[in-house]
């Protein structure tokens, strides 16, 4: 063993950061498939229990099995745990219990950190993972807490308690897991708890931990300000990056809710037959949990097709880097966007908020968009050849879905075919980690980039 750790820290950051997830899947799915996990009437095959360890550790909440009526205490606290390990990743919490017991890190393991939190500097590393871990448990802590008021009542003490503990660590980990029936949160589209406190963990661990310790570094600035320019004065000290987060999360909620609105509103299968407050809620939460969170409170394969195709949009960009929700990301998104409209300006620089941002961000925000359309259409292609049957709308809100770490589907997953079903486990492997990661680490392997350059050529476009 102690060779075997060895070889591990000389291996390049990005192979241990997959191994990392790759193991903690594979063993999460044998201690699943084993019988003291399940309940007795569980069908479920070891496939089966592949396919959930895959979507737990990715966060993304697609299974071919209900959690309710597969596993039993003991095999739903797996589930909590792979989801935990999944949400912050196996060598986040590893480094995280050590450091807790005095032992340093080194500067390898800080750099393979570094990356797996997508952190852009190591500046009290330390101080800032240890923080990371202990806000995550405090704010898991007070959702299940308010989950408590609506679940002891409904379900006793011990199960209410379970229930609420479930919900808010699958809440704010995006992961869409639920153990509380088969058809997610659905019979709780009137229930305001859940309807706020669900979005509020989901937007807090979404929009990621370096956006949190900078909001925090400012509160104070925030709750002292007794005027409009106080408090945009204040807001101008955040961060860049804090900033176009913040941003692109309400204008991608609020768009959200406007087309969800115009599109539902009256159909009575989704919207139509609820009261106003329970649409409200109902519009708010959908419009939030396509954030890459995965939860649901109606049924997505009663909306209308317009609806869909919109919603896909949205699950493509995801959440924010640097957190626990996964897509090609808010501020990914973003640069791409800033690059098309300095494009078509015809302006030399991308700025933002008066500052000039690297082209070589911008690039690889570009690149990572660019493979996730790719892997989508891949996967997409894939799927229409082993379940030609399935309208290939319904598929390719899957195939999002999957690699974008979502979880929703339109009542899909169990029925596709199984080699259909193993490629929405790649997709969410690929989507949790995310390409960069997957293709750095099998092409050029940490090798020194060589700028070579020949002399200027033309090529036509457009």
């Amino acid at each position: 063993m102690k060779k075997f750790m060895g070889r591990f820290s000389n291996w390049p950051i990005p192979i241990k950061i997959i191994m990392s997830f790759a193991f903690a899947m594979f063993i999460g799915s044998l201690i699943l498939a084993m019988p003291f996990s399940q309940l007795e009437t569980s069908q479920a095959t070891y496939f089966d229990h592949l396919f959930g360890a895959v979507s737990m550790v990715a966060v993304t909440g697609l299974a071919t099995v209900p959690v309710a009526q597969t596993y039993n205490i003991f095999g739903q606290i797996v589930t909590l745990i792979l989801i935990k390990l999944g949400g912050l990743g196996l060598i986040t919490i590893v480094s995280a219990i050590i450091m807790q017991f005095g032992r340093q890190v080194s500067m390898k393991e800080e750099i393979t950190l570094q990356q797996a939190l997508n952190r852009s500097n190591m500046k009290g590393f330390n101080h800032f993972l240890l923080n990371v871990v202990k806000f995550t448990t405090i704010f898991e802590t007070i959702g299940a807490l308010l989950f408590m008021f609506k679940f002891i009542p409904l379900f006793g003490w011990r199960e209410g308690i379970f229930n609420s503990i479930f919900l808010s660590i699958s809440s704010f980990n995006n992961a869409g897991f639920d153990n509380l029936g088969t058809t997610s949160l659905q019979a709780f589209v009137n229930t305001p708890v859940v309807n706020i406190v669900v979005p509020v963990l989901i937007i807090i661990g979404g929009i990621g931990f370096s956006v949190w310790f900078d909001l925090a570094r400012h509160y104070k600035q925030f709750i002292k300000a007794r005027s409009w320019i106080d408090f945009k004065g204040t807001y101008r000290r955040l961060t860049l990056h804090t900033r176009l987060v913040i941003k692109w999360s309400l204008l991608l909620i609020v768009a959200a809710m406007i087309l969800f609105t115009l599109a539902e509103w009256t159909n009575p299968a989704s919207l139509g037959d609820l009261g106003f407050i329970a649409k409200l809620q109902a519009i708010f939460f959908q419009a939030v949990t396509l954030r890459t969170a995965g939860f649901s409170t109606l049924d997505f394969s009663e909306f209308h097709m317009f609806t869909l195709v919109v919603f896909t949009v949205f699950m493509f960009i995801g959440g924010s880097p640097g957190g626990t929700a996964g897509g090609a990301k808010t501020s990914t998104v973003a640069l791409v966007v800033k690059l098309i409209g300095t494009e078509l300006k015809g302006l030399t620089n991308i700025n933002y908020k008066k500052r000039t941002l690297e082209m070589d961000i911008v690039k690889r925000a570009l690149v990572i968009v660019v493979m996730f359309i790719l892997l989508n259409f891949v996967a997409l292609s894939l799927m229409t050849i082993f379940d030609e049957d399935v309208p290939l709308q319904y598929l390719f809100f899957e195939t999002v879905s999957a690699l974008g770490t979502v979880g929703l589907s339109a009542d899909l997953t169990a029925s596709l075919s199984r080699y259909s079903q193993t490629i929405i486990m790649f997709c969410m492997f690929i989507g949790r980690l995310g390409p960069i990661t997957i293709f750095t680490a099998l092409g050029n392997r940490e090798r020194r980039k060589r700028d070579i350059r020949y002399a200027t050529g033309s090529i036509l476009i457009g």
